[in-house]
């Protein structure tokens, strides 16, 4: 019964889609109530998955092509959980791109139908152990989720969605060839009576892999799932993206889905890591190149959403960097920091959306001294603000000076010195916008603008996401057992050499 929770984690999502598809056009209620269900429903599942796996079990279903181990259900865990806070908050949010105009009333349905499509896709991907089928579920992610990168079909949304659709069905082209390298270096050492397709299974034999064919999967795989992550050089959709998108869909996107490809690179280049030693080092450098670029450009950045969005590329870099360190405590950090960063961006994005709601602005010159007005909102994105800034006492401190301990323990003092570089340069740039946004003076822009805070299903999810923070930061060991669990998970899946 336990193992067919899976089942019901990927069909709940689906069916809640089909059926809005189906009867949603008769009223907006059954499409939000039936979307607010689901994710209900599947955030309860979650935690019970995530109770069972944090014990030390492994969960699968129909001959092991589905597997949930703690890995797995922490990622689902935070599929579900800001995928629901998401949907709450679209309930205002979506009402009124309506009221005024940007989106027809008859989109409603499309928008929610394709939202559980999506929470599907992504909590599909962190169950299933067949290598083929990852990429096809990948692939899916982003076909559910370009209808609603494009959702106000204005030019600057079609284009974006366009870049999306494109750069990451090329991109993950590339993880296809990876992942058949895989297969077909792995199966002639896979006994006849096993799948050679299951991970488990090409995980056990990746020794035996030759050089050549391993070596080059892993660019391959990097390439492919590196696109879907936003890893440097292949994140130029992400900026675009992220800001054409509904915001609660940029909070998703940011939030969980670049995740699931980080949850794709985890599964398939870290089985090599005992054999390959320059595979780590390669790693190592993404991930530094990925923060550098992406702080960068945050500081050139006027659009708040683009803004966030280069401050999820620097974020990755983070977690890109901890998987190359390959010690326990690098990717026990780099699991850390990718629970912390899903809710700060999330609670990033989300308080950002407040503002827009609010003022129908997000250049950075049209606002200022919010905090008066939106007091709530301006609360919940400071605590964002200090939190992907690392300041102490806020969760990213925690995850971030992890990853600063593994880096030295390492021996890489020069990864480690520019991760910090990156994470003052980091927090100087949201001092500054947060400064500006909501402590600064009123922008003549909004002079005769009403401004008033959101509605509670807006500032709600935003609260309870900015106390985890603050919870995490104070008291990290509230997430260790989930944490450990899963990064014992990750190194049992790697072979020993």
């Amino acid at each position: 019964m336990n193992a067919e929770i899976i089942l019901y984690l990927i069909l709940i999502p689906t069916l809640s889609g089909v059926l809005i598809f189906l009867f949603g056009k008769k009223s907006r209620l059954f499409s939000e109530g039936l979307a607010v269900l689901g994710t209900i429903i599947t955030f309860f599942l979650s935690i019970q998955i995530i109770l069972l796996t944090t014990r030390g079990e492994v969960l699968s279903f129909f001959h092991e092509e589905f597997r949930v181990d703690a890995l797995s259900a922490l990622v689902a865990l935070l599929v579900t959980f800001i995928g629901l806070i998401a949907v709450i908050y679209s309930i205002p949010y979506i009402r009124k791109e309506v009221k005024e105009g940007l989106i027809p009333p008859e989109a409603i349905r499309s928008y929610y139908g394709w939202l559980m499509f999506f929470f599907a896709s992504m909590l599909w991907a962190t169950t299933t152990n067949n290598i083929i089928m990852l990429w096809v579920i990948i692939e899916a992610t982003t076909l559910a989720s370009v209808v609603l990168v494009a959702f106000y079909w204005s030019r600057d949304a079609v284009e974006a969605g366009y870049k999306y659709a494109m750069l990451l069905t090329v991109g993950i082209t590339f993880a296809l060839f990876g992942c058949i390298l895989l297969y077909s270096g792995a199966s002639p050492h896979i006994p006849n009576e096993l799948d050679p397709l299951k991970m488990t299974e090409i995980a056990k034999v990746a020794g035996k892999i030759p050089k050549s064919i391993a070596l080059l999967s892993v660019v391959l795989l990097l390439v492919g799932f590196g696109t879907k992550a936003g890893i440097v050089p292949f994140h130029t959709w992400l900026p675009d993206a992220h800001a054409e998108a509904p915001t609660p869909v940029s909070a998703l996107l940011s939030g969980v889905m670049i995740k699931v490809g980080i949850y794709a690179v985890i599964r398939t280049v870290l089985i090599l890591y005992p054999f390959y030693s320059a595979i780590s080092l390669l790693v190592l450098a993404l991930g530094i190149i990925t923060m550098v670029v992406g702080v960068l450009m945050m500081l050139l950045q006027e659009d708040l959403k683009r803004f966030l969005a280069f401050c999820s590329v620097a974020s990755m870099g983070y977690i890109v960097m901890g998987l190359g360190l390959g010690s326990y405590l690098g990717i026990y950090g780099a699991t850390f920091h990718l629970l912390n960063h899903s809710l700060m961006k999330a609670l990033a994005f989300l308080s950002i959306g407040g503002v827009i709601y609010a003022t129908r602005c997000r250049r950075l010159s049209d606002l200022g001294g919010l905090a008066k007005t939106m007091p709530i909102t301006a609360f919940t994105f400071w605590v964002a603000a200090l939190a992907l800034g690392g300041v102490p006492l806020f969760n990213g401190f925690m995850s971030e000076f992890t990853l600063f301990l593994a880096g030295i323990k390492a021996g890489h003092t020069w990864a480690t010195v520019v991760a910090i570089l990156v994470a003052i340069l980091n927090l100087a740039a949201f001092v500054h916008i947060s400064y500006h946004v909501f402590m600064g003076k009123r922008s003549s822009h909004l002079e005769n603008t009403l401004i008033r805070e959101v509605p509670i299903a807006m500032w709600g999810g935003s609260l309870v996401l900015a106390l985890l923070c603050i919870l995490i930061g104070i008291y990290p060991q509230v997430v260790y057992p989930f944490l450990n669990e899963a990064t014992k998970a990750i190194f049992t899946f790697i072979p020993l050499p």
